[in-house]
């Protein structure tokens, strides 16, 4: 993709994230979670069927933390049906291992805009060969769905993802209910640019599935469409350059002090999913930039919209207030016959 093709993707990606749809969208979210998981599951893929993508803006400072998995026994118990722990490496050339991922960023997207902290295990997908991200846990301040937890979100307090002045990336995140917590500095001011391997920042991320703490029956996996060039590189940053003051999370499959690489993003990522794509749809990176291009020359399909969900509450409260009106003219009437 040459720099004027990259400009129109990153537009055309932008333009399906709007923050006041994504306002309603929240507040839809708040009223959806007192419904059954098996209900919020059909209302959410019944808008994946009207809605084919959806934008995610992934802004500087995206950071990755990489760690060897000295426990795979309780790691592929943490996989779903289908998938088989595998070794992988962080750049191009380097020795690989077994692998487990915690990575932080703030993301724009058309069903949310917040902080995220998720935590993966690199695993192998069965059926297609191909390495896959298993999101296995994660935190955020903002709304969220996933297919075991259905609408959630707002899980952490302090929620601090930030830099200064100083040139200091500052995590401190702690979930109050389960008490887990991840505090971390980075100096981004230290690192060089490094090469990324293909078959994990590409290859894996055309199969995205759950696992872990989110495993559920009615998890899919899930496909990101971008531009491949995008992450053909990131800055490594020296380990002596992270101070890791706090991790509650993965303490059975890894040390959760001791990274063997850490990574930083300096600019915006920009990603689609295509929500109506078919399971396993994208194999290698051919795929991808076909499915790229599709979306670069699509036009007048149905985005997220704010309208869309107002519309059937001030509905409901219509046919509330109507019922409420009609029970009090009733109740009237028999009064006075």
């Amino acid at each position: 993709m040459n720099q004027e093709e990259n400009r129109n993707f990153i537009r055309k990606t932008e333009s399906l994230v709007k923050p006041k749809d994504v306002t309603a969208i929240s507040f839809l979210s708040s009223f959806s979670k007192s419904l059954p998981k098996k209900t919020q599951h059909k209302f959410s893929e019944s808008g994946k069927k009207k809605i084919p993508y959806m934008g995610f803006i992934v802004d500087p400072y995206s950071f990755f933390l990489f760690y060897k998995i000295t426990n795979t026994s309780a790691a592929q118990e943490m996989l779903p049906d289908g998938y088989e722990l595998a070794e992988a490496s962080v750049f191009k050339k380097d020795a690989k291992f077994p692998m487990a991922i915690a990575s932080v960023f703030t993301a724009r997207t058309s069903g949310f805009i917040g902080m995220r902290i998720e935590f993966y295990i690199i695993a192998r997908n069965k059926e297609t060969g191909s390495l896959s991200w298993i999101i296995c846990d994660y935190e955020t301040n903002t709304n969220s769905y996933d297919p075991k937890n259905g609408f959630c979100g707002y899980s952490c307090d302090p929620a601090v993802y930030t830099t200064t002045y100083f040139g200091e990336l500052l995590v401190d995140i702690k979930n109050r209910t389960n008490n887990k917590e991840f505090i971390v500095s980075v100096d981004l001011e230290k690192g060089d640019s490094r090469e990324l391997d293909e078959s994990l920042w590409i290859e894996g991320n055309l199969i995205v599935d759950y696992g872990g703490e989110l495993k559920s029956d009615f998890s899919e996996p899930f496909s990101l469409i971008f531009d491949p060039d995008m992450i053909k590189e990131a800055v490594a940053i020296p380990l002596e350059r992270v101070s890791i003051k706090a991790n509650s999370y993965l303490g059975n499959i890894i040390d959760p002090v001791k990274p063997v690489n850490a990574v930083i993003f300096p600019y915006s990522q920009h990603f689609i999913i295509k929500q109506d794509l078919q399971k396993y749809a994208l194999k290698n990176q051919k795929d991808l930039v076909l499915q790229v291009n599709s979306f670069l020359s699509r036009t007048g399909f149905k985005t997220m919209s704010g309208g869309d969900i107002k519309k059937p509450i001030y509905g409901m409260v219509l046919i509330s207030y109507l019922v409420l009106i009609s029970i009090i003219v009733f109740l009237l009437i028999r009064l006075f016959l």
